[in-house]
């Protein structure tokens, strides 16, 4: 074979090309539609950190008169998104019923022809402007076709050739060329000037701005743990207990963070800054779980009496001295009583208070050692005493010793 590979393509498609393919007209009233556009123009200088950042131009075209609203984003984030939108309809002074737009991750999750999935936050934002959803077909530039254009339009007739010391001069620059120069001329389809037929003819077709303002709010799913939290943002935030193990819907704005079930509101808590921190609403417990800092004290002082007078009167010693690790001790003495009954651990804890030792571990060795009944200062001083009980009593105040708070 004497012809390369490259050849042979070239041929097939100089002789059997693709079948161009035919399309519709799409002709639409005043008012009715909206196609919507980012494109990405260069670098230009932050106008706060200094640094060089990336430039996007967002276009929306009303589809009747081809008046076209053209601003400055950032990237391309569902919030730049709405951003952008609610400048635009501040600048044509009301809302499309329509708005058409590309498979955007801001706005379109999934697009499988007839298995859409709408970025929720972008969803919400519609719905407050009561303008509806029209997503592309994927790989169909054409059917936004009167907005496809425009980006190319905005780089070769705006961008090419012009320097721009930041962000706000870009921003500026860009306001300047749409009202007086973009939307000034003869438009190549229509043959008409875009802002006059969009004055006589489309301003008033447009839906009216909502009466209140949107409120951005961030939403993001999480699972509810059995401590009847969700983490956000490195803390963590109640809600009722009914929804441990189910997925709920965190909602922030600003300093607030509202939390949503089977589209409810469940919860709603002050945002918090600091890191790892709990914001918790003690109703979100189970009742049997809700103790007052009053009530968590009683529920053990009962059962530290129910050992013996002696428990009782550690435990009143122990919320004087030790208000941060009380409960701590409280709990591991009664442990104790699992073991060795209540009346032997409340021997033991008369002998520990003898000597003011009220830590627990000096009570656990009088326990272990079956010291609780041994008159400990007349065994000191006895001549008569084994030299079993004499290791006894020096293993003891070694301990008491030791273990003294």
């Amino acid at each position: 074979m004497d012809r390369t590979y490259d050849a042979m393509c070239k041929y097939i498609q100089a002789h059997f090309g693709k079948k161009q393919t035919a399309y519709v007209v799409q002709v639409t009233e005043p008012g009715e539609e909206a196609e919507v556009d980012f494109g990405y123009l260069g670098l230009v200088r932050d106008s706060v950190s200094g640094m060089m950042r990336k430039a996007y131009v967002f276009i929306m075209t009303l589809s009747y008169s081809r008046r076209s609203y053209y601003g400055v984003t950032c990237d391309q984030t569902v919030l730049s998104l709405i951003k952008a939108h609610m400048t635009a309809f501040e600048y044509f002074g009301g809302v499309p019923r329509r708005i058409k737009i590309d498979n955007l991750k801001a706005a379109i999750l999934q697009n499988r022809r007839y298995d859409l999935e709408f970025n929720q936050n972008f969803l919400f934002f519609c719905y407050h402007y009561g303008c509806v959803i029209t997503p592309c077909t994927p790989y169909e530039p054409q059917q936004k076709g009167k907005v496809e254009s425009q980006v190319g339009y905005v780089k070769n007739n705006f961008w090419a050739g012009r320097t721009f010391e930041d962000q706000v001069d870009l921003k500026r620059q860009l306001d300047t060329w749409m009202r007086t120069y973009a939307n000034m001329l003869v438009h190549g389809t229509t043959k008409q000037v875009p802002h006059e037929m969009f004055v006589s003819e489309e301003r008033t077709a447009l839906q009216s701005l909502p009466a209140t303002v949107f409120v951005w709010q961030e939403r993001v799913r999480r699972l509810v743990k059995p401590n009847c939290h969700v983490n956000f943002e490195s803390n963590y935030y109640s809600v009722p207990h009914r929804w441990v193990g189910v997925e709920v819907e965190v909602r922030t704005s600003e300093n607030i963070i509202k939390l949503y079930g089977d589209d409810q509101e469940i919860a709603t808590h002050v945002k918090n800054s600091g890191t790892g921190l709990y914001v918790t609403n003690p109703s979100h417990y189970p009742e049997h779980k809700i103790y007052s800092e009053t009530g968590y004290q009683a529920k053990y002082e009962q059962k530290m009496s129910g050992i013996g007078p002696h428990a009782h009167e550690l435990f009143t010693i122990l919320i004087a001295t030790d208000r941060q690790g009380w409960n701590q001790t409280v709990r591991r003495i009664l442990g104790l009583t699992v073991l060795y009954g209540q009346v032997k651990v409340d021997k033991a804890i008369k002998r520990a208070l003898q000597f003011h030792a009220y830590a627990y571990p000096t009570i656990r060795r009088i326990c272990e050692q079956n010291l609780q009944d041994m008159d400990v200062e007349q065994l000191l001083i006895s001549p008569a005493a084994s030299a079993e009980d004499t290791r006894r009593s020096d293993s003891l105040s070694r301990s008491l010793e030791y273990y003294r708070v």
